[in-house]
């Protein structure tokens, strides 16, 4: 079964816990920027937010990935 403690464990976890916050707030400010450019925020806008938001916690996750490799060959190295 799926605990929370596995979840935090993963590698989506570990990208989620070091910059979640980091790119919750990106979204905030470029949907804030939009409403003071257009004055309205629609469904469309929701879309792309979600799309923008996965994109995000994708490369979050990709840099992730690529600093638990690089720990593992240092410590391998040794």
């Amino acid at each position: 079964m799926f605990s929370v403690t596995s979840f935090k464990a993963s590698l989506p976890g570990r990208a989620l816990r070091r910059s979640g916050w980091l790119i919750l707030g990106m979204m905030i400010v470029l949907n804030a920027l939009h409403y003071l450019r257009n004055g309205t925020l629609g469904w469309s806008d929701a879309r792309d937010s979600v799309f923008l938001l996965l994109i995000y916690f994708g490369i979050a996750t990709l840099l992730e990935y690529k600093r638990q490799r690089d720990a593992e060959e240092a410590e391998d190295a040794r």
